[in-house]
């Protein structure tokens, strides 16, 4: 479990890198709490002045309501409107202390949740230091270092990854947690608090009561092995050197063989169409397992049935390349940049961020699976549709020839009379 642990701490370090490569340049409204208490506008003061006695502005103001999906790429963040859908922030300092109807997801080095901060879905966060005062349905987070305020309180679950997690807050149903140094306050009057059951490793085990955890306390003993952090760093950069390098090699030779195909990417990735791309990836799989394997168990048909199985696994070793090239073609179309770097550099941003996903644990491997089904029914849905297009063009053409035998002066006719709206619409 160490192991793990350090690995996650290792891709929060190497994405963290990654991220603060890139500078991107937004304007971060700063609004009055919903109370007309005043919030500083300096930069780095997060000081607020409580009460009309020392308020220089005692007019209650209303946020304004970002209606849609909110994205911001800068250094210093501070989120602090209504938003009535999902938030995405990648930076560097980030806080957060306003209220979202949707999911908030974060990526950044300092990450600070006030107590005004109220998330309807999930938190999902990835960071070197993570501080929880506020409210959320779920929380999804993993860091080297996280502090759950008494004030914090989580509906549903929590499922946190860390070097050191330190918690005093609350827990609506169940926790699952791994961490090397898990602090439980259990001080009387201010202890956390699990209404469900507490699932967590860590190098110790707490003495935990029905006054901590209501449910049932699963505890495994950390198992500390002797890997440096050095060579686990340099494991991941290597893991996810490779992963982009096999993403833009699948994207390489997509431009060359099939640059129709990456044209149609985008279309691919709307509501209706994810579902059934999903779709036709898990029944192709069932099917072309089913199918192989009964093949082996044949006498004529052994060598089909290792055919088909390699295929199988061919498409779905291209079926995550797949689905990040998809995702890029559609931010493409959504942002509408042409150049080639912004395509490229889109691109990559995409692998690291399903990279990291498919590390999460419990829902890594959901990820992933889900990913790879995505991919793997686009390229089947591309295959069966482009043959079928070249079958109807055929029949077209062998219509129109036997057409052509039959009644030459009427095909003729056709045709001229195409060729002059042609010129008509040149014209």
């Amino acid at each position: 479990m160490l192991k793990q642990k350090t690995k996650i701490i290792a891709l929060l370090l190497t994405l963290l890198l990654v991220i603060s490569t890139i500078s991107f340049a937004t304007d971060t409204p700063v609004v009055t709490s919903e109370t007309g208490n005043v919030v500083s506008t300096v930069p780095g003061d997060n000081a607020r002045v409580e009460g009309d006695e020392t308020s220089t502005n005692t007019t209650p103001e209303t946020p304004d309501i970002h209606n849609g999906d909110l994205y911001v790429f800068d250094n210093n963040i501070k989120m602090d409107q209504l938003v009535d859908g999902n938030v995405f922030l990648f930076g560097n300092d980030i806080e957060v202390t306003g209220k979202v109807n949707g999911s908030i997801y974060i990526f950044g080095r300092n990450v600070t949740f006030s107590k005004d901060s109220y998330i309807i879905q999930s938190i999902y966060v990835m960071a070197d230091q993570v501080t929880l005062d506020g409210i959320a349905n779920d929380l999804y987070a993993f860091a080297r270092k996280i502090d759950m305020s008494f004030d914090s309180f989580m509906y549903r679950d929590l499922r946190v990854f860390a070097d050191t997690f330190n918690f005093n807050g609350g827990v609506g149903r169940n926790a699952f947690v791994g961490a090397n140094n898990f602090n439980f306050v259990t001080t009387e009057g201010s202890a956390a608090l699990v209404y469900g059951d507490l699932t967590y490793s860590s190098s110790k085990e707490l003495s935990l009561t029905a006054n901590h955890v209501q449910g049932n306390i699963n505890y495994k003993q950390e198992i500390i092995e002797g890997e440096s952090i050095t060579s686990i760093i340099l494991e991941k950069v290597i893991d996810v050197c490779n992963t982009l390098l096999y993403a833009f090699i699948i994207f390489l030779l997509c431009l060359w063989l099939a640059p129709k195909f990456l044209a149609k990417t985008s279309s691919y990735l709307a509501p209706v169409a994810v579902v059934k791309s999903f779709g036709i990836g898990l029944l192709s799989t069932i099917v072309a397992s089913f199918v192989g394997i009964a093949l082996l168990f044949t006498v004529v048909g052994v060598p089909v049935g290792f055919a088909i199985i390699a295929l199988l696994v061919l498409l779905l070793s291209i079926a995550n390349a797949v689905t990040c090239i998809s995702i890029t073609y559609k931010l493409k179309e959504k942002f509408g940049f042409a150049k080639n770097y912004l395509t490229y550099l889109t691109l990559a941003c995409v692998v690291i961020v399903i990279w990291a996903l498919r590390l999460i644990p419990y829902a890594g491997s959901i990820i992933s699976f889900v990913v790879k089904m995505i991919g793997l029914g686009i390229v089947v849905y591309y295959l069966f549709t482009k043959n079928c297009n070249k079958k109807e063009i055929n029949k077209t053409a062998k219509a129109t020839k036997v057409e052509k035998k039959e009644n030459p002066e009427k095909v003729e006719k056709k045709e001229t009379s195409s060729k002059k709206d042609t010129k008509k619409k040149e014209d």
